[in-house]
């Protein structure tokens, strides 16, 4: 009985040292692995440069929702960030009277591309095309082609303000304006 104990806590001893060992602490082989430099060699592999980012990591761009005006009428819009370089930017235009008395509302959702932000990262301009598609009368699919820029004011608000191309509705321009809630 004496011998099994025995066999058994050497075993032990030895798997859990075959556990710790330095080829576990860096099974990459990169660098020696002598003593307290495994520390520093697992802290140094998570050091997120500014162009990298690993999947699960905060996202810098804000989302906000918001609410404007445009040359048509009303404006609901927002942004979703993507990535710290993408978005989607959808917004929903509606239009206080046409010609015919009716309200059409245009749907559109572009994606876009967000540019660094200048002067102390609160200016962040962007640019993107998309779908959409406007109702009324009848049912049409847009294409819209946008640029425009946010202006950061605080921690929770944002100024924004686009020109949309729609070529598919009379190449017709919006020019839209307003306030976001950021989240």
């Amino acid at each position: 009985m004496k011998v099994k104990v025995a066999c058994l806590v050497a075993l032990s001893v030895l798997s859990t040292g075959a556990l710790v060992s330095p080829a576990h602490a860096n099974p990459v082989g990169d660098r020696p692995t002598v003593g307290p430099a495994i520390l520093s060699q697992r802290s140094e592999r998570n050091v997120q440069t500014a162009q990298a980012r690993s999947f699960g990591a905060p996202i810098q761009g804000r989302n906000y929702i918001g609410a404007g005006a445009s040359n048509e009428g009303a404006v609901i819009n927002g942004k979703y960030a993507l990535s710290n370089r993408f978005s989607v930017r959808p917004g929903v235009i509606t239009e206080i009277s046409n010609e015919d008395g009716d309200r059409n509302v245009t749907v559109l959702a572009p994606v876009t591309y967000d540019f660094n932000g200048i002067g102390g990262e609160r200016l962040k301009p962007f640019v993107g095309a998309g779908a959409g598609v406007t109702t009324g009368d009848e049912t049409d699919f847009q294409v819209v082609a946008t640029a425009g820029a946010d202006y950061q004011l605080g921690n929770r608000y944002a100024l924004n303000g686009s020109v949309n191309y729609l070529p598919l509705d009379d190449q017709r321009v919006d020019f839209v304006a307003g306030l976001g809630y950021r989240f």
